[in-house]
């Protein structure tokens, strides 16, 4: 004989059925790793040791350890809060960013940094652009358009920027290689070419995207010359594949924004060199503005000539790809690079503040290197922007952290600008006493 429920006992059944099953189908979530370099730093946060000192984020700080801007950027600044009219505008944006932003930054680009080839291109509107968040968003929405269209197959630098891989991984692709660069404390072009040419079969059926650091690779801050650059793009032209410039830190090898743009300006040569599926090129104001947290980057298509409906398709996918990620960008981070990129005096200022930091990181690196006197500081002249790559095993990196409070990325690579006059000292005797037992 069965026994009948009450119906309130029925409804209190069916509630605890629904929250365990809610809470179950919650419980299927993994917890994912803390952030290799934003893990660390929370961690940074909670050391109460008066002495800590954080190496690992890439954010330029002066001699007191501070966050500052640019005295360009503050002239931006004021310049657009006395502009009643674009200082009060809080409207969106268009999908692909601001058409100021758009034509700044593509002066800069491709006629400022790329005199030879880059006005050519803009005539012949072969140039697709979008406005993005920063570089990371260039690459997000770079990957989202090539994984759904072209290819899904993309080569990274071993090592290289660690977001990278997690980037690519995310957003589409699902074949993603590793190629040689830095072995034993210096570049390997040769083996790099080689593992290229025995595993990239032009006519495979497969097309290759291949991740190039245009200048001061993260994380070594080893570069190829230009005679290596030049066997690296034929070798890349040879096998079709599809450049991604990474464009990150133009301007913190030299001091000289254009300057630094010498791979695009390799790529571009035309007489040399002909992509047949284009050139993606990601780029960043973070780091040679200091506009890191206003997010203000851009992802610009070069489309192979010859094909007028090309760049219009593209960025009518690229529009769609926004729209379904963040609908439009933010608007005041471009408003004040598109001052500083449009007037003439600001733009020079512009490159002497840039001057400035990077005359500073080296300071840093030279004064490291006197206080160390390591036989093995392999290459730290070599080495170009903002960090500077130790080589230290993760034993002697735990030993920095656990017993100096010293916090750098796991990879062994330091931020040069987390150093300065105040701590300099502790840190290179604590950097000689791991040494000496590590």
């Amino acid at each position: 004989m069965s026994v009948r429920l009450p119906w309130f006992r029925h409804l209190t059944l069916i509630k605890n059925s629904v929250q365990l099953r809610s809470f179950s189908l919650f419980e299927e979530i993994p917890r994912a790793p803390p952030d290799k370099i934003f893990g660390l730093t929370e961690q940074f946060n909670k050391d109460e040791n008066n002495k800590k000192v954080n190496l690992t984020v890439g954010v330029y700080k002066d001699n007191d350890g501070l966050v500052t801007t640019f005295p360009t950027v503050s002239k931006a600044q004021k310049m657009l809060e006395q502009d009643e009219k674009r200082n009060n505008d809080l409207s969106y944006l268009p999908i692909i960013g601001s058409p100021t932003y758009r034509r700044s930054v593509l002066d800069f680009l491709f006629r400022e940094s790329c005199p030879s080839s880059g006005p050519k291109l803009l005539e012949e509107n072969r140039i697709s652009f979008v406005q993005t968040l920063s570089g990371t968003g260039a690459l997000a929405v770079a990957a989202d358009l090539l994984s759904l269209f072209i290819s899904r197959t993309v080569w990274i630098p071993e090592p290289s920027w660690p977001n990278h891989i997690n980037i690519f991984k995310r957003h589409g692709f699902t074949d993603i290689r590793t190629y040689p660069y830095y072995e034993d404390g210096k570049l390997c072009v040769d083996k790099w070419l080689e593992h290229l040419r025995k595993n990239v079969k032009k006519n495979d059926g497969i097309r290759h995207c291949i991740i190039l650091h245009a200048c001061c690779h993260n994380p070594t801050g080893l570069d190829p010359t230009r005679e290596q650059w030049q066997k690296i793009l034929e070798t890349v032209n040879e096998l079709k594949m599809l450049p991604i410039i990474d464009m990150a830190y133009q301007g913190l090898e030299s001091g000289n924004p254009p300057e630094d743009a010498y791979v695009l300006r390799m790529c571009l040569d035309e007489s040399r060199y002909k992509w047949s599926h284009g050139l993606f090129l990601c780029q960043s104001f973070a780091k040679n503005m200091g506009l890191y947290g206003e997010r203000v980057g851009s992802l610009s298509v070069v489309v192979p000539p010859n094909q007028p409906e090309t760049k219009t398709n593209i960025e009518s996918q690229l529009k769609q790809i926004v729209r379904s990620i963040y609908s439009s960008p933010p608007g005041y981070g471009c408003r004040v690079a598109s001052i500083v990129l449009s007037s003439p005096s600001l733009k020079k200022e512009w490159h002497k503040d840039v001057d400035f930091m990077v005359q500073r990181l080296l300071d840093v690196r030279h004064g490291m290197c006197e206080r160390l006197g390591w036989s093995d500081l392999v290459n730290y002249t070599q080495q170009h922007g903002m960090f500077y790559y130790t080589r230290l095993n993760h034993h002697s990196l735990n030993r920095l952290r656990d017993e100096y409070s010293i916090y750098m990325t796991m990879d062994g690579r330091l931020s040069l600008s987390g150093i300065n006059d105040h701590n300099i000292d502790y840190v290179c005797d604590a950097f000689k006493s791991i040494s000496r037992v590590s």
